[in-house]
């Protein structure tokens, strides 16, 4: 069962269907994608799936999102607005995809919801979505004939996150598409 519910100008989602979030969250696909005029602007300064988002677990802890271990409190001993006004909190909320890895360079990036709880790279916050199957520097999704993985197109180093190899992006292109990119 779930309900929505509007409360000064606030939307409240409340669900008691069970989710399995280490499945169900931070899947990327154009089956999710979002286009509109509030999700595009949103997008462009803000995180697109955790801007404004407060969770609460089945055990009542407080998060930025229920597939997230950290937890700022606990519904039982903590108000909403002390969790909001805790340090880190909403950290996440300001992560938008011009600062992510991949994404920055996806076509998609402002249509898209970002996960940051599900990532390449836990030891790097602007890592790309872990759940994304797409590569946008030969425009294709994984399972399209002629896919290959990020992986091939760059090198993922430890401080500085993906770098393209424009090199190899623009071999692939030309073989994918008879492309010669300046």
């Amino acid at each position: 069962m779930s309900a929505n519910f509007i409360c000064e100008n606030r939307n409240i989602l409340l669900s008691t269907n069970k989710i399995d979030f280490l499945v169900d969250c931070g899947r990327i696909s154009p089956h999710y994608f979002t286009i509109n005029m509030n999700v595009f602007f949103e997008s462009r300064n803000f995180n697109s799936c955790l801007n404004r988002k407060l969770c609460i677990d089945a055990e009542g802890n407080i998060k930025n999102c229920p597939a997230m271990q950290q937890s700022f409190g606990n519904i039982k001993d903590t108000t909403l607005k002390e969790v909001i006004e805790k340090p880190g909190f909403k950290d996440l909320w300001f992560i938008h995809k011009e600062q992510i890895d991949v994404c920055k360079d996806c076509e998609f990036r402002h249509i898209c919801t970002d996960c940051r709880c599900f990532i390449k790279d836990p030891e790097n916050i602007y890592s790309q979505p872990a759940k994304c199957t797409y590569n946008p520097y030969i425009c294709k999704w994984q399972g399209d004939e002629g896919y290959v993985p990020i992986e091939e197109c760059g090198t993922y180093i430890k401080g500085t996150g993906f770098v393209p190899n424009k090199t190899i992006i623009k071999e692939l292109n030309k073989q994918l598409w008879n492309e010669e990119n300046e």
